[in-house]
This record gives structure tokens, sequence and C-alpha cells, in this order.
């Protein structure tokens, strides 16, 4: 329920501000649009915190950590495969500190490395 009041309260303090920037909105949109904004809010909102707080719930904070760290990838590699973008070298450089990054906070691969060295 945290997650739903969070979610509410912004929904809520954003619409003045929408209103004063954009003034009401037009909701004569296409088939595609309305598909489009349901697809975002069921898929990429509701079942996002389904998972996250599933996650959160068998794996603990440190690995939900981890999670959220495939964001950035698997936004680069989708669009790479479904838009036909391009992936440029700092994508790659990024892919690697990103990685480096979950072998240091993992530990995994410390304790390996020591373990294989002490035996």
């Amino acid at each position: 329920m945290n997650a739903f009041g969070m979610l509410i309260g912004s929904t809520v303090l954003m619409i003045p501000i929408v209103l004063m920037f954009d003034g009401l909105p037009n909701l004569e949109l296409s088939k595609g649009v309305w598909g489009a904004l349901i697809g975002m809010a069921s898929l990429s909102t509701a079942l996002a915190y389904v998972l996250y707080f599933a996650i959160l719930a068998r794996a603990g904070a440190a690995n939900l950590l981890l999670v959220t760290l495939l964001i950035p990838p698997f936004a680069v590699g989708l669009g790479v495969l479904f838009l036909g973008e391009r992936m440029k070298l700092e994508a790659l450089i990024g892919f690697a500190i990103i990685g480096l990054g979950f072998a240091v906070t993992d530990g995994r691969l410390f304790s390996f490395v020591f373990r294989r060295a002490s035996t």
C-alpha cells in the first residue's frame, strides 16, 4: 500500500502543475496512442511495481539494487533490437562499468577468487 500511496500522492501533486503549464488535456487521441498509454500504464508501471516488490521480498534490498542496475543495458539492448539503433562504444564501456559494479557490490566474485587462492 505504501507504493500505491506514493503514486497517488505524486499524481495529486502534479495535477495543478500540469494544468498550469499544459492546460486541460486533449482526450481525442488515436487508438494507437490509447493502446500505448494503456500498455505503458499496465506493463511499465503496474507490472513493474509487482515485480519490484516480489524481488524485494524474495531477494532483499541489496540484490534489488543489482536488478535496477540492469535497466540501462536492457533499454539500450531493446533499442538496438527493436528500433534499429546503433550501439556506440560509450554504451559498451557503460555496460562494463555496470558489470564491474555487479562484481564489487555482490561480492561473489571476490569470495570465489579468494577461495581459489587459498586452496
